[in-house]
């Protein structure tokens, strides 16, 4: 089972146009599931840039009781210890999980990928109450309409609204 959780801006970005996040930092001090979300994920797939960031950012690598895949065609110097690069297909990073739960991290564009090949189950995406106005898109999807049922909602008394998607195959 493959879930993405996210945050976005209410107009469409999950990063401004420097790539950064801090227009998430106001909303740091809500109880959004989080922990309870990871507790549920067996491992974690996420793309170079996601990677490469945290990375940056230069702290104790914050997923090391998770087992994780970094979606990559270059090596990973001196990775940490659970992480592994992938540079097989998603389809392929699909059947390699199986049953067990992985969060697809950040990386609009690895998202996308898992979306358009029917890969993901679950989008829980959190709107954030502010418009940056240009940045990375939540998602670049450019293919056949692909259609989720909303399985749940809340708002938040500081603004954030959290909407939880299965896709069409869930929720059928």
């Amino acid at each position: 089972m493959l879930e993405g959780y996210i945050a976005s801006s209410a107009d469409g970005f999950v990063a401004d146009a420097e790539g950064g996040v801090s227009f998430l930092d106001p909303y740091n001090d809500g109880d959004y599931g989080y922990d309870a979300f990871l507790d549920r994920m067996d491992g974690i797939v996420m793309g170079r840039a996601t990677y490469d960031q945290i990375i940056g950012w230069g702290i104790d690598w914050p997923y090391a009781r998770k087992e994780c895949f970094v979606v990559t065609s270059s090596d990973l110097a001196h990775p940490p210890e659970t992480v592994r690069r992938w540079t097989g297909s998603l389809c392929s990073f699909a059947a390699h999980t199986g049953v067990r739960a992985f969060w697809v991290l950040g990386g609009a564009r690895l998202q996308a990928g898992f979306i358009a090949s029917g890969l993901l189950d679950r989008l829980q995406l959190f709107l954030m109450p502010v418009l940056l106005g240009r940045g990375t898109p939540l998602f670049s999807h450019q293919g056949a309409p692909v259609g989720m049922a909303l399985a749940g909602q809340r708002a938040y008394d500081n603004g954030v609204v959290a909407l939880d998607y299965r896709f069409a195959a869930e929720a059928a």
